[in-house]
């Protein structure tokens, strides 16, 4: 059973902001509230610009005007109830289902798309497939299948190869867990010239990271 949740994005003043961060990310966001009732580690419902998700507060709540903010800011909706975070992880085990659905459909259809993740809303109202692929894909019969098959809205969002190295993580060279999925937040340009002004020996293969792109750590080593 998910709550009834009830979103007004009228408001967009609000007097505190506060730090949250999602499942499967580092970098965090400045969402507003109106009330200065949460605490770091505690568990939120906030407006997303993909639909209504969990999230968890990270550091202090902030009067507004004492941080510098370069977008408009989304509102907090409430403190997670002890249902909000059971609906969460009931819906971790319904994405699995649902990317085993699209797995089928997208072999269904023979669509060169290589299928990395799902994730529900908290309210379910949608569903975000996120995939790799080399060229365009037409997937507006699979979307309807989709749409079909799960009851809910679809959005298939495409990423880049650092992208999927920084979900699926792993390894590096040094015997560390990756860079990308350790703790980078952003993604900069790395070029060769990076190399060779640590004199190292220009061969790509040994440069590239598992994302087949030269390696984020050249950038600071």
């Amino acid at each position: 059973m998910v709550d009834n949740i009830n979103v007004s994005s009228e408001e967009k003043e609000y007097p505190y902001v506060v730090s949250i961060k999602f499942k499967g990310t580092k970098k965090s966001y400045y969402f507003g509230m109106h009330e200065n009732n949460v605490t770091d580690k505690d568990y939120v419902v906030v407006e997303t610009i993909r639909g209504i998700e969990l999230g968890e507060v990270v550091g202090e709540v902030h009067k507004t005007e004492e941080v510098k903010l370069n977008a408009a800011l989304k509102p907090i909706i409430r403190k997670a109830t002890s249902t909000d975070i059971k609906n969460n992880e009931h819906n971790k085990v319904l994405a699995e289902e649902a990317l085993e659905i699209c797995r089928q459909e997208v072999e269904k259809l023979k669509l060169d798309m290589n299928l990395i993740s799902a994730e529900y809303t908290l309210d379910r109202s949608k569903v975000i497939f996120v995939y790799v692929a080399d060229d365009r894909v037409d997937f507006r019969e699979l979307l309807k299948e989709l749409a079909s098959a799960l009851k809910c809205r679809i959005e298939l969002r495409q990423i880049g190869m650092r992208d999927k190295a920084k979900i699926v993580g792993g390894l590096g060279t040094c015997g560390m867990e990756t860079c990308c999925s350790r703790f980078l937040t952003e993604f900069d340009v790395v070029s060769i010239n990076m190399a060779k002004n640590q004199l190292l020996a220009l061969n790509t293969q040994k440069l590239s990271g598992q994302c087949g792109k030269l390696m984020c750590r050249l950038r600071y080593e």
